[in-house]
């Protein structure tokens, strides 16, 4: 078999402190490479970031080993969670085969009781804030229920429930009693589990890419000195920007450490463009597959290109329509309004777009940033 690294993660809990040395010993007997910070990670150089050393030691691993006991651990202000949490992440991001174990009478009350309990939170907070609850409100709220045992840190319970909307197995685990590693990993790794990941490699060619930017510059100084008139056939406007938008991967960003991919969403599949006219929008044009109005009152707030323009100029917004199972990327510049319309993959609802709204308007716009700035510009320097 080839040699295979593990990465073995937990809280420095004295319960875990036991199964971390067994599934280390078993490991390396077995000919393979486990990872372990009291073994052979830690501790690193003074002026290095243990964090980014512990996370780029889950990178190399084959296999990422989780044990969960009753603490928290180490809580990143800059990330928003621990720093174990921050390692299952980027296992999971990275298509880590992961493992986890949690203990038996944990495991039992949040599937029990705990986990309904944040179901129902997160739905409530939703429904009357429009967002989703932060990790802090949801252990503030965990922490003053009398009902949940109080030795048991608020985040773990917070851990679990994130490591089950991702679909991973929870194994029992009862702090005392040994497990047979060798045969568990034996078996595992016996079956052909592993997958070990490819780097890949992109050669850019940078002196074609300097004189980009130079055009770009110049465009970007030249623009705001034209004065445009205005367009011969908006719709075709409408179809070159539309074919042009392209989707991609939504990622969410845990500070400065780890960003993993929470969705996908699609090419843009239609362009619609109004301009107010007193106490409407118009349809000036629309591209692909648009269904919009031909026209909308400014007091219709059910209308998304209403609401982006009633923002104020310059402004843009992105919202999500489930029934349509779609993005509307909406920008404003002056009179004008367009939206851009990109369809989301099929696991996107209305709860996940409050709870990542930001990451997916990120994902548009760094993904086409600069076909973004020059509609902007060109919008911006119509004379209508």
């Amino acid at each position: 078999m080839a040699r295979t690294k593990v990465f073995i993660s937990s809280v420095n809990e004295d319960g875990l402190k036991p199964l971390r040395r067994a599934a280390y010993r078993e490991l390396s007997s077995l000919g393979h490479e486990p990872l372990m910070w009291e073994e052979n990670l830690g501790p690193w150089p003074s002026n290095a970031d243990p964090i980014r050393k512990c996370l780029e030691a889950v990178e190399e691993c084959d296999i990422y080993l989780l044990f969960l006991g009753s603490k928290a651990g180490t809580y990143v202000a800059a990330s928003g969670i621990t720093i174990t949490h921050l390692e299952f992440i980027k296992a999971h991001e990275q298509g880590k085969l992961i493992l986890v174990f949690a203990d038996t009478e944990i495991k039992s009350l949040f599937f029990g009781g705990i986990k309904p309990y944040i179901d129902q939170l997160i739905d409530q907070h939703i429904h009357d804030q429009e967002q989703s609850p932060s990790p802090l409100h949801i252990m503030d709220s965990l922490k003053a229920n009398h009902t949940i045992p109080p030795n048991i840190d608020p985040y773990v319970w917070y851990f679990l429930y994130d490591i089950t909307l991702r679909k991973i197995y929870i194994d029992d685990i009862s702090l005392g009693v040994p497990i047979d590693w060798k045969a568990y990993f034996s078996d595992l790794l016996r079956r052909g589990s592993l997958l070990i990941p490819l780097e890949q490699s992109i050669a850019q060619n940078s002196s074609r890419l300097e004189q980009f930017d130079e055009a770009v510059e110049l465009l970007y100084h030249l623009f705001p000195q034209l004065r445009i008139a205005g367009w011969q056939q908006p719709e075709e406007l409408l179809e070159t920007i539309q074919s042009r938008m392209t989707g991609g991967r939504i990622e969410h960003s845990y500070g400065p450490y780890v960003a993993e991919t929470v969705g996908f969403y699609g090419d843009c599949s239609a362009a619609t463009l109004y301009i107010q006219e007193e106490d409407r929008l118009r349809l000036l044009a629309k591209a692909g597959h648009a269904a919009g109005a031909d026209m909308y009152r400014l007091d219709d707030r059910s209308s998304y290109n209403v609401l982006t323009y009633l923002m104020g100029d310059h402004e843009e917004q992105l919202f999500f329509k489930a029934s349509k199972n779609m993005f509307y990327y909406c920008m404003r510049m002056g009179r004008l309004v367009l939206t851009l319309h990109f369809p989301a993959a099929p696991d996107w609802d209305y709860k996940k777009f409050i709870h990542y709204k930001e990451a997916a308007n990120d994902a548009i716009i760094s993904k086409n940033p600069l076909m973004i700035e020059f509609i902007k510009l060109i919008l911006g320097g119509m004379q209508l």
